[in-house]
């Protein structure tokens, strides 16, 4: 009787671990969809405005991407990430002044570039891990010339959900562009005129689409 207890025992822990490792699991899958779907949410729109692009023209491609772009990126902790140590010596203004010129570069960057369609799609690809708890989320861009172009994004966790903070295409890290254009110009002229830099890179943009 006494080891038939014991046998009872075991048997009740082990399916206690089994129940909690399969909950576990399913938050981890869940979690892990969640990142996904803000992926597959910025992609959608991205191919939106290609199919639109034409009929409502670069400001209507700005107006659909903007809100996008805002929900599906962390754009604060990006450009926080590009300046690096030179964030923390900033006051408050300047630090706001610097995430507007950066806000307002990238959703004219996105409406520039996503203007025509040619039938492209983009096609999930996978994710993994990655530490810190973060997600890299795998796509490509699948094109009508059999010529992919591969997607990763890094994403983390913030208090309104999975965010964007890196976009890997084709091997090429774009914060580490970023940080290499960006940090040329803090190193020779500072902040100031880095706030100016992206300012001006928009309006060109905005007056090349004129």
């Amino acid at each position: 009787m006494k080891q038939l207890n014991i046998l009872n025992r075991i048997y009740t822990l082990l399916v206690i671990v089994m129940l909690t490792t399969t909950a576990g699991l399913r938050a981890e899958s869940l979690e892990n969809n969640a990142a996904e779907q803000v992926v597959a949410t910025l992609q959608n729109a991205l191919i939106q405005a290609m199919q639109q692009g034409q009929e409502i023209g670069y400001s209507g491609r700005q107006k659909l991407l903007a809100p996008v772009i805002e929900q599906t990126h962390d754009l604060a902790a990006i450009i926080r990430s590009v300046l690096g140590g030179h964030w923390a010596k900033l006051d408050s203004g300047m630090q706001q002044a610097i995430i507007r010129a950066f806000q307002a570069n990238s959703i004219a960057t996105y409406a520039d570039r996503f203007n025509q369609y040619g039938g492209e799609q983009f096609k999930a690809a996978g994710q993994q891990q990655l530490p810190r708890g973060r997600v890299l989320v795998r796509s490509q861009l699948v094109r009508t010339d059999d010529n992919p172009v591969n997607f990763d994004y890094v994403l983390h966790k913030t208090d309104g959900g999975w965010r964007i903070i890196n976009i890997v295409v084709d091997g090429v890290s774009d914060l580490a562009m970023k940080r290499a254009e960006y940090g040329a110009v803090l190193q020779k002229d500072g902040v100031a005129a880095l706030v100016s830099m992206l300012e001006q890179k928009t309006i060109r943009i905005e007056q090349g689409r004129k």
